[in-house]
């Protein structure tokens, strides 16, 4: 049995948001490993760094690159991430986040608020 602490509880409340979030109609599904990729590219983009598409596939340690380019066309396509080429360099593009990214990130940030706030009160 799990201890019933102050922080679990939170966290509960924001697994149960994020579900939520999850179930509307107002994202496309995300595989759990887009979301995950989603998440390493947005501590990325939350520091102002910009992110090549040479270094997004190698982000995420616990795929291969092929696999990584896959989840990155993925994400492209479902409207959460686009290619910018470089201004100097046609060779190389960087990946930003999409509106629908930012939405999204918003959302789940949202979630974490209310689950804290939600167990303050």
């Amino acid at each position: 049995m799990l201890e019933k602490s102050e922080a679990l509880i939170t966290y509960i409340k924001f697994l149960q948001q994020v579900k939520e979030v999850h179930a509307s109609n107002e994202f496309v599904k995300l595989s759990p490993i887009e979301e995950r990729l989603l998440n390493l590219l947005a501590t990325t983009w939350a520091v102002d760094q910009k992110i090549t598409v040479l270094k997004a596939l190698q982000i995420n340690t616990e795929v291969s690159q092929s696999t990584s380019h896959r989840l990155l066309k993925g994400l492209r396509m479902k409207k959460f991430i686009t290619l910018v080429l470089d201004e100097n360099d046609n060779r190389i593009k960087y990946v930003e986040p999409a509106e629908k990214a930012n939405d999204y990130l918003k959302a789940l940030g949202t979630c974490l608020h209310q689950a804290r706030d939600r167990q303050a009160a």
